[in-house]
């Protein structure tokens, strides 16, 4: 969201935040997003290669009313599998999302075991 253009509070009043993606999101159209996600980024770059699995979660009420040109950041299902669609966005360097990246994970969505360093 402090990524994005807006920010429409729950009064409905437009605040400017950074505008570093395409994006209006609102407190005003409140809608609960909830649940453990599996994600695949779409593209390469600092997360890792195109196709490079996560594990995360989403908690929060804000919408997006605007969503501008950008490329989709990642694929997502939910913990079911099913498909959520492309969530997130990426502008150059600078990429966002709702969803809060916990662990990365395989092919299979299974957890990576970590090797001690």
């Amino acid at each position: 969201m402090v990524l994005g253009e807006y920010l429409i509070d729950a009064e409905g009043c437009r605040q400017r935040m950074t505008g570093l993606l395409p994006l209006v999101t609102s407190f005003a159209d409140r809608r609960l997003h909830l649940g453990y996600r599996c994600a695949t980024l779409l593209a390469g770059g600092s997360l890792g290669t195109a196709g490079a699995g996560f594990r995360g979660h989403e908690f929060h009420y804000a919408t997006v009313v605007h969503q501008g040109a950008a490329d989709p950041l990642l694929s997502t299902t939910d913990a079911a599998g099913r498909d959520l669609g492309v969530c997130g966005l990426r502008r150059g360097s600078v990429f966002g999302s709702f969803i809060h990246l916990v662990d990365s994970c395989d092919g299979d969505r299974r957890p990576t075991e970590l090797t001690p360093a």
